[in-house]
């Protein structure tokens, strides 16, 4: 049986990509934790593995970090500065029942219409 290498076996999973938002005002959270910790700029970007003109850039607001980098700045800082995004959800309207007058959908009515449309049903 041949082997594939675990960097080029072809991802099955159907599950949807995590995606993240940042926080508000995330490089001056940044900028105040990192100073809070005694760290320089320069500091931050050693223990970073990172150049300096990105921890600037990052802490001025102009350069939103790849997610495993905002990962390893909360991990060293102890900070949050990005969360799961809220996804937006389609127009909830179309899978109330027909002649209801509820403005509001339960969980289980909206996993139900989802599911029929995803089977094709």
């Amino acid at each position: 049986m041949k082997k594939t290498p675990i960097g080029r076996r072809k991802s099955t999973s159907h599950l949807p990509v995590e995606e993240f938002e940042y926080i508000e005002d995330f490089g001056k959270i940044i900028r105040e934790a990192r100073e809070k910790i005694g760290l320089t700029q320069e500091d931050l970007a050693r223990q970073l593995n990172e150049r300096i003109t990105v921890i600037k850039k990052i802490e001025s607001g102009e350069f939103k970090p790849p997610v495993d980098l905002a990962r390893k700045i909360e991990k060293l800082l102890k900070i949050v500065i990005i969360v799961p995004a809220e996804e937006e959800l389609e127009d909830l309207s179309r899978y109330l029942e027909k002649g209801e007058t509820s403005k509001s959908v339960s969980l289980g009515l909206y996993l139900r219409k989802s599911e029929e449309k995803v089977g094709g049903a």
